[in-house]
């Protein structure tokens, strides 16, 4: 049938603090297509309490906003170039979407 939506998977990984709310360090994930970023930050926050959320954001000591703790496809989402909508960026199947601090080569 036209316009019936379909389901994606996509990969959650979770790095440092963000380790010890999930209690894992990487899980595949359902979700249905047209999910955004923001959408899936709010599954995982019913499935993990609010604490996923808080560590979800960051606010570094030389900055008066808070910033996103999440990459997508190793891409930072607070980069505007290559993600304009940020947490209402749509994502794909077979995205990988990592939350927490993270450095070096991925």
């Amino acid at each position: 049938m036209m316009g019936e939506l379909t389901n994606m998977h996509v990969l959650a990984r979770y790095y440092g603090f963000v380790s010890s709310v999930t209690k894992k360090l990487s899980e595949h994930l359902e979700l249905s297509e047209g999910t955004t970023v923001a959408q899936l930050i709010d599954r995982l926050e019913v499935k993990y309490g609010y604490k996923f959320r808080q560590v979800c954001f960051i606010r570094p000591l030389y900055s008066e906003r808070d910033f996103l703790n999440i990459l997508v496809n190793t891409k930072d989402l607070n980069n505007k170039r290559y993600y304009p909508m940020g947490l209402d960026t749509i994502l794909n199947e077979g995205d990988v979407i990592s939350f927490g601090p993270i450095s070096g080569a991925a």
